[in-house]
């Protein structure tokens, strides 16, 4: 009886919660975010770097799918405008922070008109639909207005030239890019070092600091010229790994909170599990919660009492799904690494895969380097 007295007192929601519809118990845990060792890290330098901003503008945020990103980016805009509170009741109108998640690229063809109109959208932009007729005096075009004139039209570029002034008079002082990845869905390096022109002229001319969150697809920004990528700077946000005893000791603290968060009446031991849940999450704390979402569903769909082990064995990932995220996590990992030169930077035992090597064209009347075959061959029907 004391035990489960103690247990109530320690739960972190208000015990009323237990007493409401499975929709608001979902969507608590929903709304639960987890601070662990990567996110911390990663979270103190990008808030550090947009309340003083240094010679950088533009930070790539990137790991495998479900570790986390989002989250991430929630956590820093959450953070940012509580540090700038005083500046938000001051003047009401600033915004401090504003982000969108990037459409993908249709047919290898980015659409600037569109990506305006959803970041004056963001900004709260009231006037967006007038911005299509805002004329730009060609004689007020600076250089890099010029040199990016090639592959936005007028009406484009006069949405740009609104953009950037909502930026500086709402004070914007970071922006967010979700799935920034397909910024870059675009074919050739040239195109790419455009699209980090472009966005880094944005950053300067607002001084606004851009932050991109994405797939490893954003390790392609590492072969833009020299003045782009000293204005630019990557964050890793690395899964944790089970042959490590940092990481599964970080790991088990996280599984621990997440359990205390489960809102049911008896709040399961899970911690044994900690390598199970480990291993089929990946090391992805995005992953995990995501899997433990549907398991609370489940429970909560049974009513029963706790999130029970049969609840998590059944919304488990497929053992595909998991396989094509962990290649894709190795394949980044190690793209990483040597991209970075990092030395005994080895993630999971796994070297990287290796491109097939070409071989030298013949001449047509050269012969193949195998001895003829001797006697009676068996040839098949074709």
């Amino acid at each position: 009886m004391v035990e489960i007295m103690r247990q109530k007192q320690e739960r972190p929601f208000n015990l009323d919660l237990l007493k409401q519809p499975t929709k608001a118990k979902l969507q608590y845990f929903r709304d639960v975010i987890v601070p662990h060792r990567n996110i911390k890290q990663i979270l103190d330098l990008l808030l550090k770097n947009a309340i003083e901003p240094d010679d950088a503008s533009v930070y790539l945020v990137f790991g495998v799918t479900g570790v986390g990103k989002t989250r991430l980016m929630q956590e820093f805009q959450k953070r940012l405008v509580k540090h700038f509170m005083d500046e938000l009741i001051e003047n009401p109108g600033s915004l401090i922070v504003g982000g969108i998640e990037v459409d993908s690229a249709e047919g290898g063809k980015f659409n600037y008109s569109d990506y305006y109109i959803q970041v004056l959208e963001a900004l709260r932009e009231v006037l967006i639909d007038y911005k299509i007729t805002y004329d730009i005096d060609s004689a007020e075009q600076s250089d890099a207005d010029a040199l990016l004139g090639t592959f936005e039209s007028k009406n484009s570029k006069a949405l740009r030239r609104a953009m950037q002034k909502v930026f500086i008079n709402r004070e914007v002082k970071a922006f967010t890019l979700d799935e920034a990845q397909h910024l870059f869905d675009v074919a050739g390096g040239k195109q790419i070092n455009t699209q980090m022109n472009w966005l880094k002229s944005i950053a300067n001319k607002t001084q606004t600091v851009h932050v991109l969150f994405g797939t490893y697809e954003l390790l392609k920004c590492q072969t833009v010229n020299g003045q782009v990528g000293r204005r630019s700077e990557d964050f890793h946000l690395a899964r944790y790994h089970k042959d490590k005893q940092a990481d599964r000791e970080e790991y088990k603290k996280v599984i621990t909170t997440l359990q205390r968060h489960l809102p049911v009446s008896s709040e399961p031991n899970l911690e044994k599990y900690a390598d199970y849940f480990m291993e089929y999450s990946l090391g992805c704390v995005g992953i995990l919660k995501s899997w433990w979402y549907r398991s609370l569903k489940s429970a909560l769909d049974d009513n029963a009492k706790t999130v029970r082990l049969k609840d998590f064995k059944a919304k488990a990932l497929s053992s595909g799904r998991r396989n094509q995220i962990e290649t894709e996590a190795i394949n980044g990992e190690n793209n990483f690494a040597a991209l970075h030169k990092l030395e005994n930077y080895d993630f999971s035992g796994v070297k990287p895969e290796k491109s097939p090597q070409k071989q030298k064209p013949k001449n047509v009347a050269e012969r193949n380097s195998k001895r003829d075959p001797v006697g009676i061959q068996n040839v098949e029907a074709k």
